[in-house]
């Protein structure tokens, strides 16, 4: 290699700009993780209902106190963070959920559940859930002893250890008010002198879904004095596990509104496998023919390999940007992520046209006016582009915001660090 070009290459791989483009590839590659096992490639990315198949629900939310009282902001927000709690629980972090109201003021929940079958979205989200605590009193008949609103406090499925082993259990606390309730039942139906006859029940919209004696501990404490603070011990295992984190969810996450499916549907996993596949393509297609369009309009290497790559690198660092705060790719995030690619593409002619509109072997200072000149105009162009998706993010609906998000990433992922990069090297290169 002549010195006079690995010096260049010593001063590009030493620039600053240059780095911090290296530093973005390579965190975005050990975010992505790659590998590729059993004949299939395997990334970090989470991929939407498009492309895993699963079911979406919009929900239309009644004011149980008043029915055709519009539901109020705040209570909208309750609804809403609830829901994303029980979906919480359910490991299912991340799933978007959104708000919306039509023209009268109804208010409405969107959910799109990637992998999840409908029957079980249904489960998660469909009911209100009005929870109560009964007991047995003879047979198959029990009472009501307390509501929702006498729970103080949940904690999550956890492990409880005793002399004979381990179980998972679900801790959680009473108010005095419920806990001096609880009391009276269990001694009037006898709870605490027969504890096996007299069940306590948990029931979810009158289905029970926890069924348990108390614990000869238990029942011999209620016997003299209220207690607040209990375990619904569910048993050891996977069962028990699950059965915990139901418990745990059903306490905890009751709404405070009805709720009524007004559309619903599912996109089975092999159609949102095809269309992963198809999108893949077209996205390497998309690639290809800017890769043409590049070599038609410069035909020369030097400019179109730094070009081509650092377009490439834009996607790649997006994704990784998007792998790592856990956002869902879906189709309109794809759309998000080839409109930046072809605005990528604008803004890259225009600084490679600006640098070579200065002839050959130009100064540095002249190289460094022209990027100025460009920068300006790139910068322009990319507020307008943020200003445009603004709105598109606070209109609430899931698909817009997933093409706003992913174009107001590129375009800051392009203006901070793959544009600074490429102008200092097609400078480089086109002065020599």
């Amino acid at each position: 290699m002549p010195e006079k070009t690995q010096g260049m290459w010593m001063k590009l791989l030493t620039d600053y700009r240059v780095i911090i483009l290296v530093i973005a590839i390579l965190l975005s590659i050990i975010f992505l993780a790659p590998s590729y096992t059993g004949g299939q490639f395997n990334t970090n990315l989470k991929f939407g209902l498009d492309f895993e198949g699963g079911s979406y629900l919009k929900l239309k939310l009644i004011n149980n106190s008043t029915p055709n009282a519009p539901i109020s902001d705040a209570l909208l927000d309750d609804t809403k963070s609830i829901m994303e709690m029980r979906i919480n629980e359910y490991g299912l972090k991340n799933t978007p959920v959104n708000t919306v109201r039509d023209s009268q003021n109804n208010a409405y929940v969107l959910i799109n559940f990637a992998g999840v079958p409908y029957e079980d979205a249904m489960n998660i989200v469909g009911k209100q859930g009005v929870f109560e605590i009964r007991i047995q009193t003879r047979g198959n008949e029990s009472v009501k002893v307390l509501d929702g609103s006498d729970v103080q406090a949940v904690s999550g499925a956890t492990l409880q250890s005793d002399v004979s082993g381990s179980a998972w259990g679900v801790p959680f606390t009473l108010t005095k008010a419920g806990a001096e309730k609880f009391q009276q039942a269990c001694i009037q139906y006898g709870a605490t002198t027969d504890p096996e006859s007299h069940y306590v029940q948990m029931v979810m919209d009158g289905n029970v879904f926890y069924s348990r004696p108390l614990s000869a501990e238990l029942a011999n404490s209620l016997k003299t004095k209220a207690v607040d603070t209990m375990v619904a011990m569910t048993g050891s295992g996977t069962d028990g596990e699950a059965l915990a984190r139901d418990v745990s969810v059903h306490m905890k996450h009751s709404l405070p509104v009805s709720v009524e499916v007004v559309s619903s549907g599912q996109v089975p996993a092999e159609q949102g496998a095809t269309f992963k596949t198809m999108v893949i393509i077209g996205m390497i297609l998309a690639q290809c023919a800017i890769g043409v369009v590049m070599y038609i309009r410069y035909r020369e290497p030097r400019i179109i390999l730094p070009m081509f790559l650092t377009s490439l690198f834009e996607v790649i660092i997006l994704l990784g940007v998007a792998t790592f705060i856990g956002w869902e790719i879906d189709l309109p995030s794809v759309a998000g992520i080839i409109a930046v690619i072809g605005t990528g593409v604008d803004q890259l002619i225009i600084i490679t046209d600006e640098v070579m509109a200065m002839g050959k072997t130009p100064t540095t200072k002249k190289v460094l006016q022209k990027l100025s000149s460009a920068f300006r105009i790139i910068v322009s162009s990319a507020a307008t582009v943020v200003v445009a998706m603004i709105p598109l993010y606070f209109l609430g609906f899931g698909s817009l915001k997933g093409f706003a998000i992913t174009t107001i990433l590129g375009v800051f992922i392009g203006i901070l660090i793959t544009r600074p990069a490429y102008g200092r090297i097609i400078g480089d290169i086109l002065s020599k």
